[in-house]
């Protein structure tokens, strides 16, 4: 360590006024969904802030773990993250500890980006991942935390807590567990997020109705509780208005059965994407969930039978029904989106196959989330 630091010159004021950009920068955009810092370029600074070469970090890496078991093992035989501790070193030995911080909270958002691209290699889902913060268990860091950058926040500080006087002092043992323990703490975090979010993904990405046999012999299924239903309700409600999703699958399929123009179904289905409709949406997909009585009515053929059911309703002693209650909501969505003229000079027969769109659209949703 000795011989790195007689040879580094460290800009101290230019380190912390770049630190704290990247901090402020990183922190706020993790609140993003998906976020994926972007930090090998700040590596290329900082070499140069500290008048160092790579090839000095190689060779002090190598040293530094010389006879000792980790010379074998990859995690701390990374030059980069060798370099930030000697810098967090270099800083402890001065009593800087605001930069010292600055360093402690890089090096976490380091770890946690090397585990998003673990974990989300190809694609991340900005609906799903927010769901999953949203839905994911209380006692996990990132939902106990409030945020993802109030997490790493919170291991940050436990690792300066922890291991601040190690680094200072150079004691090879310590810091070799803390370089262990600072990158289990992260991706234990970042692993059973993962999984919360590929089940949520498998699951249709929201939490399903648990449907419990009735009759073995007939294999009958039934809704166990009005409290699951409403669950299910809400969610896809929130997922719509809140998560502002959009259902392509259901969106072709519904619009396949109603025959309408493809761009008017974008026009409703974006649209409907605002939380003032949510109390319109609940009423609708209570209706809908109201008579179900098998799994078949959602998830099979029988489905199909039901929505066309409820849309061909012309006489009812109830004040409130399904397809008068699509059909409030369709005007709404109309007059957001502007489409209201147009929609008021189409036939009835036209108009009608618009608010079948709309019923089916919204049931498929539904469908589609649980089956």
């Amino acid at each position: 360590m000795q011989k790195l630091l007689d040879k580094s010159k460290i800009n101290k004021h230019k380190l912390k006024s770049e630190l704290s950009k990247i901090i402020a920068f990183n922190l706020g955009q993790l609140v993003e969904p998906c976020f994926k810092p972007s930090l090998k370029k700040y590596y290329y600074e900082m070499l140069k802030i500290s008048n160092l070469t790579e090839k000095d970090l190689k060779d002090f890496t190598k040293e530094y773990w010389k006879g000792r078991k980790e010379s074998k093992f990859l995690l701390h035989n990374d030059r980069i993250s060798m370099f930030y501790i000697f810098i967090m070193h270099c800083l402890s030995q001065e009593k800087n500890q605001i930069i010292f911080k600055y360093m402690m909270i890089f090096y976490t958002i380091r770890y946690y980006r090397a585990l998003m691209d673990k974990y989300f290699p190809n694609f991340c889902d900005k609906d799903l991942f927010r769901y999953t913060l949203e839905t994911i268990n209380k006692t996990h860091l990132f939902s106990r935390e409030k945020t993802i950058p109030s997490a790493l926040f919170h291991i940050s500080n436990e690792m300066i807590r922890r291991y601040s006087n190690s680094i200072k002092d150079n004691d090879k043992d310590k810091i070799s567990k803390f370089i262990q323990e600072s990158r289990h703490r992260i991706e234990q975090s970042v692993r059973s997020f993962a999984e919360a979010y590929y089940r949520n993904s498998k699951e249709g990405a929201l939490i399903k109705t648990e449907l419990e046999p009735q009759d073995n012999e007939e294999n009958i299924y039934q809704y166990q509780s009005t409290e699951k239903s409403t669950r299910l309700v809400n969610d896809v409600v929130r997922k719509i208005t809140v998560y502002r999703y959009v259902d392509h699958k259901a969106q072709e399929e519904a619009r396949n059965i109603s025959r309408i123009k493809s761009s008017l179904a974008t026009i409703i289905t974006n649209n409907l994407n605002n939380t003032k409709f949510s109390d319109d949406l609940k009423i609708i997909l209570n209706l809908f969930m109201k008579d179900v009585r098998n799994v078949d009515m959602i998830c099979g053929k029988g489905f199909y039978t039901y929505v066309k059911k409820l849309m061909s309703v012309k006489r009812t002693t109830s004040k409130t029904y399904f397809k008068q209650q699509v059909n409030i909501l369709l005007l709404k969505v109309l007059d957001e989106s502007k489409y209201r003229k147009n929609y008021d000079s189409l036939s009835s027969q036209t108009q009608f196959l618009v608010a079948s769109f709309l019923g089916h659209y919204l049931t498929m949703v539904v469908r589609n989330s649980i089956c």
